[in-house]
């Protein structure tokens, strides 16, 4: 074969590597000597070019799942920090999804600021929500105060209605349910008691038998009761109404909402709402207190090296010997991604740098994995602060 035609036979091979869904087989024993080493050469790099095709198209469609080509093929090196990225990404899109506005991308350039646009804008649009739901619920309330002390609902309420004389507290009236019932006898007890007192402290005043409020009281079966208590006339004579409801129920799903409020999801510690929270309190007390900011290493290599899963693992590790170090009581918080405080009453700085310093040497030796762990911390004492600091400036 000539030359001309090892030539042609080279370019063709050439362009159907990169043309044709399949490639025209190249015959090495066809060529000249002279030419072998480059017919090798270009069927290793059709093997190259098959597994980049192969991989941008499956990740093209959204197959983050898909097994990366060995690192001997350079054509995917930016393919496979693609990749990564698109994996973290997703890993982020659901946490935002849970409801952690503090993710942020800086590697996607434009997508970048679309990302961290849309998650400012989601937490703006939950904390305006919350606000809509406190007047709502605030609205709500008064609506159903006034509409139970000013229409009569007695036959048809759900809730225990107990009527009792202004000058006796007598019963004069009782929703339908027994007085010897335990459930029921003590709230009931309850309400002849408060409004006994009632009517003392306000005995002086005009129009002293017309008052009305609103409580809540929780009695010794630890169930919770709101009750609505207001004036009226009962078959001619003066009588308070005690609407009663039993909101054990309420509470405890308001207990739960609120506990998530301030609590990191996969922690357990508290968040960065219930950082802000308590040291705004700390810093009204003026007590002495210091305050430490913890930033782990590597997290990002972890969970693009090893997966999400042992990024948890790395956090919750850190967590735990953490906490093995300090008093239930001292605040720990997860505040960001890969960022603690730590703020402990009446504690020396000097003692809590080697406190830190025994967490460090434990989160680095304690555990064998196969890459390193470690964090970075700062610590300041109260009487360092500048006066009237926020949070976010002793950060």
């Amino acid at each position: 074969m000539k030359h001309k035609d090892n030539c042609e036979q080279l370019f063709e091979y050439l362009r159907s590597i990169l043309y044709d869904d399949k490639v025209n087989a190249l015959q090495i024993d066809d060529l000249e000597p002279a030419f072998e080493k480059l017919g090798k050469g270009m069927q290793y790099l059709e093997q190259a070019v098959r597994e980049m095709k192969e991989y941008s198209a499956a990740i093209s469609v959204g197959n983050l799942s898909v097994e990366a080509p060995p690192r001997e093929n350079f054509l995917c090196k930016n393919l496979k920090n693609i990749h990564a990225n698109l994996n973290h990404l997703s890993w982020q899109a659901k946490q935002v999804a849970k409801g952690d506005y503090s993710q942020s991308v800086s590697y996607l350039g434009e997508f970048s600021e679309a990302f961290n646009t849309m998650t400012k804008q989601l937490k703006e649009r939950e904390q305006y929500l919350k606000q809509e739901a406190e007047r709502e619920k605030t609205h709500a309330n008064m609506v159903e105060s006034y509409n139970q002390l000013l229409i009569q609902l007695i036959e048809r309420s759900k809730e225990d209605i107990l009527v009792l004389s202004k000058d006796r507290q007598e019963t004069l009236y009782c929703s339908g349910k027994s007085l010897s019932n335990s459930k029921h006898r003590e709230i009931y007890e309850i309400c002849r008691e408060r409004l006994a007192e009632k009517l003392a402290e306000v005995e002086a005043e005009e129009n002293a038998c017309e008052c009305e409020w609103e409580w809540e009281e929780q009695v010794s079966d630890h169930r919770y009761y709101y009750v609505a208590t207001g004036f009226m006339e009962w078959q001619g004579e003066k009588a308070y109404a005690h609407i009663i409801r039993d909101i054990t129920e309420e509470k405890e799903r308001e207990e739960k909402l609120e506990e998530k409020a301030y609590l990191d999801a996969l922690t357990g510690i508290g968040n960065r709402n219930l950082l802000v929270g308590k040291m705004k309190e700390f810093l009204e007390k003026s007590e002495k207190f210091v305050f430490c900011y913890c930033d782990l290493d590597h997290l990002k290599y972890i969970n693009d090296t090893y997966g999400h899963e042992e990024g948890d693992w790395y956090l919750n590790h850190f967590v735990d010997i953490v906490q093995e170090q300090i008093r239930k009581k001292d605040l720990f918080a997860r505040i960001g991604g890969d960022e603690f405080c730590i703020a402990i009453e009446e504690c020396d700085k000097a003692y809590l740098r080697e406190r830190m310093q025994m967490i460090q040497e434990a989160f680095r030796t304690r555990v064998e994995r196969p890459y390193l762990k470690d964090f970075s911390f700062g610590i300041i004492d109260s009487f360092e602060f500048p006066v009237k600091a926020s949070v976010h400036e002793l950060i």
